[in-house]
């Protein structure tokens, strides 16, 4: 709803699937801001926030998977977190602007770390 507390968010977030977090009422951009430069959610897309516990958690995983089989896609992602398809590709374009991964095809690799 229009005008949530960074609070507010927070506890939507904490009760929602954390790997789904809802996208349909989400706070204003100051608050989002204030939230995202206190480290407390990580922004993956226009209407993707995730809580940061859970964006640490999905990056663990991709970088462990990633590293197991060498790359991780969408599906893979999805499949890992019980998630649609959107919360995945939103993750892992994220990582990609964060330089984290780097795309290759359909999939994504992790970089090297200079």
């Amino acid at each position: 709803p229009e005008g949530m507390s960074a609070d507010e968010f927070l506890a939507a977030l904490e009760a929602a699937d954390p790997y789904s977090p809802p996208t349909d009422a989400l706070p204003e951009e100051d608050i989002l801001d204030l939230l995202e430069g206190l480290g407390q959610v990580v922004r993956a897309g226009n209407s993707v926030v995730f809580s940061a516990d859970a964006f640490d958690r999905m990056l663990d995983a991709v970088r462990a998977y990633a590293t197991e089989h060498g790359e991780v896609t969408v599906a893979d992602v999805r499949d890992l977190f019980g998630t649609s398809r959107k919360y995945a590709l939103a993750l892992l374009e994220h990582l990609d602007k964060s330089r984290i991964t780097r795309r290759v095809g359909d999939a994504r690799v992790m970089r090297e770390i200079a």
